[in-house]
């Protein structure tokens, strides 16, 4: 099952999730990305330090969202989650697509 915290401060948009990004959580997500209905943030940070399971459902919502955001002129940065999650992200290519860091950004 998937958590997903949510918290917007200064133009960025901060999604922390937990659990596992599948089919099952991929509409959630979507949702909570173009929350709302406010002016969109200049920035997306999506934490996948608690997330334990991604499948390719999950990746496809990445590189959906972060091609959507980019094309609007937003920032799309993915914090790297546990080893498991890593593994999949490099295997697929989806690492070489997306802007990865280790801890997010200050602020």
């Amino acid at each position: 099952m998937l958590e997903i915290a949510a918290s917007e401060s200064g133009g960025v948009r901060l999604l922390r999730m937990t659990g596992e990004l599948d089919m099952a959580g991929v509409d959630r997500f979507e949702r909570l990305l173009t929350a709302d209905g406010t002016p969109q943030p200049e920035t997306f940070v999506i934490d996948l330090r608690g997330l334990t399971f991604i499948d390719s459902s999950g990746l496809r919502a990445l590189i959906i969202a972060d091609q959507r955001v980019r094309d609007e002129g937003g920032r799309f940065i993915v914090v790297r989650g546990q080893d498991r999650v890593n593994e999949v992200l490099e295997m697929t290519g989806v690492a070489k697509r997306i802007e990865l860091v280790d801890e997010p950004p200050a602020g």
